[in-house]
């Protein structure tokens, strides 16, 4: 792991998220132990200067997101990503509570209005809204106004990629300062049919130039093409 970390901020990646989601409170002891010493050991390999970020992919419940929280502030992490289900509001806004740790959630908001909810009660601190499921482009620049009035990021999460990075282009780096770039989505096939997928340099990308997003589709990689109406689906 460490190895890992190591050879990806060597890449440019200096904000790294890793994730702690195969674990539950049922597990005990020892495996809180573990997941402390996961993130000791990657804040090891990275030094103080870069982020690190932990996703739990909200596996845990309030008690063991707090216990875990608290022996985790001295790594300084830059957020603590979705600890319980987003549904829980009251769990989130006691957790922001608890620890110094900011809270990020928000990849299953649908929309402006579960973003100034969870603001309002302080529940987080990084608003991690989808364009694929908050609303689109437009929806999402509604929030990032809304985040921006509470003092809080916008880091969209990284399904649409091509939506997210011309968003964040737009938005103040107060609001928005960085893209998730899914590393492991990204070099597989979710973008396999494109001619010009993003790729990351040095850990940063590249808006491209073309109409709209900029997305063109290889003609080598299709091997049939066929218009589908909504009467065929």
């Amino acid at each position: 792991m460490q190895a890992k970390a190591r050879e990806l901020k060597a890449e440019g990646y200096v904000h790294q998220k890793w994730f702690l989601n195969k674990t539950s409170p049922q597990d005990g002891p020892v495996v809180m132990a573990d997941n402390v010493e996961k993130v000791r050991l990657l804040r090891e390999a990275l030094g103080d200067e870069s982020d690190l970020m932990i996703d739990v992919l909200f596996n845990w419940d309030f008690p063991y997101a707090a216990a875990w929280a608290k022996r985790v502030e001295k790594y300084n992490l830059r957020w603590f990503e979705e600890p319980v289900p987003t549904v829980n509001l009251d769990a989130l806004i006691e957790l922001s509570r608890e620890t110094s740790v900011p809270i990020a959630a928000g990849e299953h908001f649908y929309g402006r209005w579960d973003v100034q909810k969870f603001l309002k009660e302080d529940a987080i601190r990084v608003v991690q809204a989808d364009p694929e499921w908050c609303g689109g482009v437009s929806e999402l620049v509604k929030i990032c106004a809304i985040a921006s009035v509470h003092g809080a990021h916008v880091i969209p999460h990284g399904h649409s990629i091509h939506a997210a990075m011309h968003v964040v282009a737009s938005q103040s780096p107060d609001v928005c300062p960085l893209v998730e770039y899914l590393i492991g989505k990204m070099d597989g096939n979710y973008y396999y049919f494109e001619k010009n997928a993003p790729r990351a340099v040095n850990g940063k990308l590249t808006l491209p130039d073309n109409p709209g997003f900029g997305i063109e589709l290889d003609s080598s990689k299709i091997n049939k093409r066929e218009i589908i109406t909504w009467r065929d689906l």
